[in-house]
C-alpha cells in the first residue's frame, strides 16, 4: 500500500511540473468580433491563463498552419 501511494504521489508531482502552454488559432484576415479576442489582446489572455497556476506568459512562436490559420503559442514559466 505504501508503495502504490509513492506511485500515486510521483504521478501527481510530475504532471504538476509538466510544462503548460497556451495557443490560439485564427484566421488573419477575419473580422474580430465579442466572442474571441483580437491577436493585441492574446498576451493578457495567454497571462491571465498562466497567472491561474503563478507563472508567467512567454510569447513562444508564430506559425502559418493549413487553411490560412495562424497559431501563436504563449509557454508558462516560473517568475524569475
Amino acid at each position: 500500500m505504501r508503495i502504490l501511494g509513492l506511485i500515486g504521489l510521483t504521478l501527481v508531482l510530475s504532471a504538476c511540473a509538466n510544462e503548460r502552454t497556451i495557443t490560439f488559432l485564427y484566421y488573419p484576415n477575419r473580422p474580430f468580433g465579442d466572442t474571441f479576442p483580437p491577436p493585441s489582446q492574446f498576451y493578457a489572455e495567454a497571462a491571465k491563463e498562466c497567472a491561474k497556476y503563478g507563472l508567467v506568459a512567454v510569447h513562444d512562436w508564430d506559425n502559418w498552419t493549413d487553411w490560412q490559420r495562424v497559431r501563436t503559442t504563449f509557454r508558462c514559466y516560473q517568475p524569475g
